[in-house]
């Protein structure tokens, strides 16, 4: 339910600055740039939110060597999640991360299960995948080195510029797991932040604003009735509605090579 206008952020002090901090937040020093508190509005236990000590925007190009990195030094009892500054991050204007004990999201386990090479060139220490029969696109990247891993996520988002045509972050929502030595990316690529029942009225209004936790399988429902009311086809329209098409998905690997 946060709004995230511009007009909104500009307008109320950013939470995410330590000096808007609760008095009694805790919170432990990340690689001296960043800072782990609690999430104020957990999800599940332990949920985190990581955000940079700076004031600056959400966008993860330039930081998806922190992302990564985080995923090894937390471990595989953790998944790190990523949400783009147009969809479902809260702050867009202060850069952060969450994390969660993993397992939790049922696309964890899905992705595993269900998915399809596909065809990429490189120096094949990144493989991609692409999620199949899940209701949302979803692209996976595992590899073992934290500078391929960054190199493939780089060409992979610049093809996702370039195929929905901006020159912004295009909207994704981003979990990632470590096991066994393992780095796997799971990238969400977004058409849209909220369903369009987010914005009728009355009883037709239905409160669910996907981020990744949503695109990773637990829709959350701050309203009751919407939990009561949700069924398998509605969770289906809200995923359609908020994921990029197929034929775009299917497209960005049209020429796409992977830097060596």
């Amino acid at each position: 339910m946060a709004g995230v206008t511009a007009r909104e952020v500009e307008e109320r002090p950013c939470f995410l600055c330590l000096p808007n901090l609760p008095e009694d937040q805790k919170g432990i020093l990340y690689r001296r740039d960043y800072l782990i508190l609690c999430n104020p509005a957990p999800v599940f236990p332990s949920h985190l939110t990581i955000c940079n000590l700076n004031h600056r925007a959400q966008a993860v190009n330039d930081h998806i060597s922190t992302l990564l990195f985080l995923m090894s030094d937390l471990g595989s009892g953790w998944t790190v999640l990523y949400n783009g500054p147009g969809c479902g991050a809260s702050a867009p204007d202060h850069l952060h991360f969450q994390a969660i004990p993993s397992g939790r999201m049922p696309a964890e386990r899905e992705t595993k299960e269900r998915r399809r090479p596909m065809p990429v060139t490189g120096d094949g220490s990144v493989r991609v995948y692409r999620g199949v029969d899940l209701g949302r696109e979803v692209l996976i990247l595992e590899g073992d080195d934290h500078e391929s891993m960054a190199r493939a996520f780089r060409d992979l988002l610049r093809a996702l510029k370039k195929a929905v045509v901006t020159e912004d972050e295009p909207m994704m929502s981003v979990a990632g797991l470590y096991d066994e030595g393992t780095l796997r990316l799971l990238i969400f690529p977004r058409a849209r932040h909220r369903p369009a029942a987010f914005f009728r009225e009355g009883d037709d209004r239905i409160v669910v604003s996907p981020a990744v936790i949503e695109m990773g399988g637990v829709i959350v429902t701050p309203v009751g009735r919407d939990f009561d009311r949700l069924d398998a086809s509605l969770v289906e329209a809200i995923f359609s509605e908020v994921s990029l098409d197929a034929g775009t998905v299917a497209g960005l690997f049209e020429g796409l090579t992977f830097s060596s």
